[in-house]
């Protein structure tokens, strides 16, 4: 149980401070949502990770696709493919990954893609959390400085239902929202 404590706003972006009712410890995350009500947000674990929490909209009942999880570009660098597996981690940039992937039409494959970048990720129904910090000694994809110095991050996901969606949101203020949160 998690009750919502307080809240700070920087353009877009706003900083909320949760109380987790169990233990009585306060944590914080930036957040975004957008005009048609998707959701992400980047939070700091005790341990120092870094997450990313992408939310599809509370305006309907969608789910993600089970197979094919979203990917991610900020601005015009290297998109990041989310991979679903049971240890959600970064894959360092050079190693491509070798990974079961299936697509829409139930083909598989075990190609290693440099194209893009990868992140091991846990997906619920209506949220994908992945890692995008996990510290100075773990290979990362500087995704966090990308956010705080970038424009917008562009999410392409599919629904359970097969359907393709683009979603959009601004990185204005996120500098400030992460300076008050992750960078403390």
């Amino acid at each position: 149980m998690v009750s919502l404590f307080s809240s700070a706003t920087f353009a877009d972006w706003t900083i909320e401070t949760f109380t987790h009712a169990a233990t009585k410890t306060q944590s914080q995350s930036a957040m975004v949502r957008n005009e048609d009500g998707f959701e992400l947000a980047i939070f700091k674990t005790s341990e120092g990770i870094v997450w990313l929490d992408f939310s599809l909209s509370d305006n309907s009942f969608d789910e993600l696709s089970q197979n094919q999880l979203p990917l991610f570009q900020i601005d015009d660098q290297k998109p990041v493919q989310m991979l679903r597996g049971f240890v959600a981690t970064i894959v360092p940039a050079d190693e491509g990954i070798e990974a079961i992937i299936v697509d829409e039409d139930n083909g598989i494959s075990t190609d290693r893609d440099f194209s893009v970048n990868h992140i091991i990720a846990e997906r619920l129904p209506e949220r994908v959390i992945c890692p995008i910090w996990q510290g100075e000694s773990r290979p990362h994809l500087g995704t966090v400085d990308a956010l705080a110095n970038g424009q917008q991050i562009t999410f392409d996901f599919v629904l359970l239902d097969g359907t393709k969606q683009q979603t959009v949101f601004t990185l204005k203020g996120a500098k400030q929202a992460l300076e008050g949160t992750i960078f403390k």
